[in-house]
């Protein structure tokens, strides 16, 4: 090809009309001038001393992962992030894995794996990593839901996963003989504690900074849309922050941890609700929502309010996280409006009303009155 045929090309790519959408040459290079200037410095590659701490603190970051079921590709390209400052190369990777509801660098990793704590940092890097318009739209959303898995439902249950030994030494060879052993009768088993080292907090405040905001306006690209192609080479689709609102049902969650056997290890000790902002989040969430009409959930709900005003703080230090959450939750239950049938709710459970069976295990029943029964099966 000529000169005066490139040139020619090359102004015809510059004037061209939105209608006709991206070229290759967009999407690659822009993909690139994103993130053109993002600052490195924080990763000091050539500290050995610094190197070597950050490959240690690796074997416990790719536990995490391997829960979140990262696979190893994905695992191998977070790798270079948390090691080196290497972003993924969006535009090769938006095909991969599309159904994936895991993926690889999602915005909750993106911060968490940062080398810096410092939030005026992390704030903008957060506002540019949701405004990417080459990242798929879950890259960007996915670890909003990794935070409340992370922060609720692994606390309620212990924040323990058990994998396979075999597994195990496959996936994570350098780390899978020092994991601890599971309980009988999985003995050809080891436990993974799911945790973020004490930082649930501090990423929600970063992640979620308005707690009014139920949706998210993301830029989009012809590869990264997902409802709607876009009329030109950007456009915008509205999405929501969670694949699920929260509900009343939510607390069943909060009690489930409450009953769990102390003393609570890294994962439990930091359950996203003993903090101001998530609790206030959820009551933005449920605020005028009625009790459920479904006998077993209305059932679950009563149960985890009556644990949350007859649980036993002085078996717990005055600030543990269990005392923290009751107390706040205590608080907002009896202070903030919420609909007729729930307050209703909360004043049985108040006032003696209610009657419980076995309401500190996994047996727990609730016995009158009758209109808070069910049938469920607790075995």
């Amino acid at each position: 090809m000529s000169s005066a045929q490139r040139n020619a090309l090359a102004i015809i790519h510059r004037n061209r009309p939105p209608h006709w959408g991206p070229t290759k040459q967009d999407t690659q290079e822009g993909a690139m001038e994103y993130w053109e200037g993002f600052d490195t410095s924080h990763w000091k590659t050539t500290d050995k001393a610094w190197m070597a701490e950050r490959k240690q603190q690796w074997l416990e970051i790719e536990k995490l992962l391997y829960v979140l079921d990262k696979n190893k590709k994905a695992r191998s390209l977070i790798k270079q992030y948390f090691l080196k400052g290497q972003l993924p190369e969006w535009k090769k990777l938006h095909d991969w894995s599309q159904g994936s509801t895991t993926r690889h660098l999602d915005l909750l990793l993106f911060l968490y794996l940062h080398p810096s704590r410092d939030d005026a940092v992390l704030r903008p890097l957060r506002d540019q990593f949701m405004d990417n318009p080459h990242a798929r739209w879950d890259d960007r959303l996915i670890g909003f839901n990794t935070l409340w898995q992370i922060g609720l439902s692994e606390p309620a249950s212990g924040s323990l996963r058990m994998f396979r030994i075999a597994d195990l030494e496959k996936e994570l060879p350098q780390v899978a003989a020092s994991l601890a052993p599971a309980p009988e009768p999985f003995a050809d088993c080891r436990r993974i504690e799911v945790h973020t080292d004490g930082q649930n907090e501090r990423l929600f405040n970063l992640m979620w900074p308005d707690i009014t905001q139920q949706t998210v306006r993301l830029p989009v690209t012809r590869d990264t849309y997902c409802y709607r192609a876009p009329r030109y080479t950007m456009d915008y689709e509205e999405f929501p922050l969670r694949r699920h609102r929260f509900t009343l049902d939510t607390l069943w969650t909060m009690g489930q941890w409450l009953v769990w056997p102390a003393p609570l290890n890294r994962g439990s000790s930091d359950m996203l609700f003993q903090y101001e902002r998530p609790m206030d989040l959820w009551y933005h969430h449920c605020a005028q929502e009625d009790v459920p009409e479904d006998p077993v959930w209305r059932e679950l709900v009563m149960l985890a309010v009556y644990r949350i005003f007859h649980f036993d703080v002085d078996q717990e230090a005055l600030d543990s996280p269990r005392s923290r959450f009751v107390r706040r939750a205590q608080a907002l239950l009896t202070e903030r409006e919420f609909s007729a049938s729930f307050q209703a709710l909360i004043a049985a459970a108040r006032n003696g009303e209610v009657v419980v069976s076995e309401p500190w295990n996994n047996d727990a029943k609730v016995l009158a009155p009758a209109f808070y029964t069910s049938t469920r099966w607790t075995g």
